[in-house]
């Protein structure tokens, strides 16, 4: 651990008091119902750790690498503890021990050997176009002031193809230009950011695709997908004071387009539709507005207001690489927050996160509600 990590987590560790106000939202304690799960107990093992009052068994490994980094905890502690960077910070550590979950080990070396997160050739990242290659071929690796950033997710998993498929599709409707980096985009780092791990790994993938960029001109960077928009637009510029580009998640562009009339939905879609807050788009990037004017200007729609949205939204569980190391308490917490919208009314729940998306879907099989991407869902009717 570095110097500056070291301070950190210990000074989290004599920050927390205890009290237990973030218990009351965590997204695993409120699946798994026991404290070791809580906020205060992974700071409370992470100090410990630090101190060499505790080793790294099962549990502990468990109890760290298990949170979905939803960031609840975070905007409740009223001590200002961050037990989010407390959880990286830890994970780090376990991870430099040798210790870490042999499915994040797998992740490391995948990113670092095909620059991806599925261990697939990395030359196969334009196969999300392959039934729209005719509209996509003039845009890869074109000059253009605005480019669209894929990610991982959505290149290579066959059931997210669809997303940056409506992006690119309503992009050409509007004559909105743009290019796409294909093959040589790399992963964001956004795995390495959530496992602390701000080193020259990342720091590579970063200097790549910044540099991929550059060549091509471009000024401007639209993801669909939260985690990216995240890497991009906070450790990236932590890494590089002078990032070059301005950032935007594609929900903000498509509602400046409906806002300036660029974009207009004549299109009615009746339906009682609840959408749901990604965490690193809304309560770690503030993005809030921008999918709900979508909404709002679709005929007939209606928008649901939910208990709990916005900054205080259900993480889906999917979050933080819990989907990844723990998948059967991802899909257990997406259950859950599948059967919550049900009960508010939703025939139609709506998501602006691949991520999010993908833990979802399993969740809704058999239960009376749809899942829809905005993007696939604006596309559709612009038909």
């Amino acid at each position: 651990m570095t110097e500056n990590k070291d301070t950190m987590m210990i000074k989290h560790y004599y920050l927390c008091t205890s009290c237990g106000t973030c218990r009351e939202k965590c997204t695993i304690l409120r699946n798994d119902l026991l404290e070791s799960f809580s906020p205060r107990s992974r700071v409370t093992i992470a100090g410990d750790l630090f101190l060499n009052k505790l080793g790294i068994t099962q549990r502990v490994k468990d109890v760290i690498f298990s949170c979905t980094l939803c960031g609840l905890c975070h905007n409740s502690c009223p001590s200002g503890v961050d037990v989010m960077e407390t959880v990286k910070a830890t994970r780090r550590y376990i991870l430099e021990k040798g210790a870490g979950p042999e499915s994040l080990k797998a992740l490391i070396n995948s990113l670092m050997d095909e620059k991806n997160i599925f261990m697939l050739d990395n030359s196969d990242r334009m196969d999300w176009a392959a039934d729209i290659e005719e509209d996509v071929k003039d845009k890869i690796k074109k000059q253009a002031e605005t480019a669209i950033y894929v990610g991982c997710q959505e290149s290579f998993k066959g059931s997210l193809y669809n997303i940056p498929e409506a992006l690119v599709l309503i992009f050409n409707r509007l004559n909105y230009d743009y290019t796409l980096l294909g093959e040589d985009e790399w992963c964001c780092g956004a795995p390495f950011f959530l496992l602390g791990l701000k080193d020259e790994k990342s720091k590579q993938l970063m200097v790549h695709n910044v540099e991929a960029m550059k060549s091509l001109g471009v000024k401007k960077i639209i993801t669909t997908c939260p985690g990216c928009y995240k890497a991009w637009n906070e450790e990236y510029r932590k890494m590089d004071k002078e990032l070059p580009f301005e950032i935007k998640h594609s929900t903000e562009i498509l509602a400046d387009f409906i806002k300036d009339n660029t974009l207009k939905i004549t299109k009615p879609f009746k339906a009682k539709v609840v959408f749901q807050d990604p965490c690193e788009l809304g309560r770690h990037s503030g993005i809030y507005e921008a999918p709900r004017i979508i909404l709002k200007n679709i005929p007939e729609l209606e928008l649901i207001e939910l208990e709990r949205e916005k900054a205080d939204a259900y993480c889906c569980g999917g979050g933080g690489l819990c989907k990844a190391t723990y998948p059967d308490t991802a899909a257990e917490i997406a259950g859950s927050v599948v059967d919550k919208y049900i009960d508010a009314g939703a025939e139609v729940i709506v998501t602006s996160c691949p991520a999010c998306f993908d833990n979802l879907v399993g969740a809704i099989e058999g239960k009376d509600v749809k899942l829809i991407d905005i993007h696939d869902l604006v596309f559709s009717l612009l038909n």
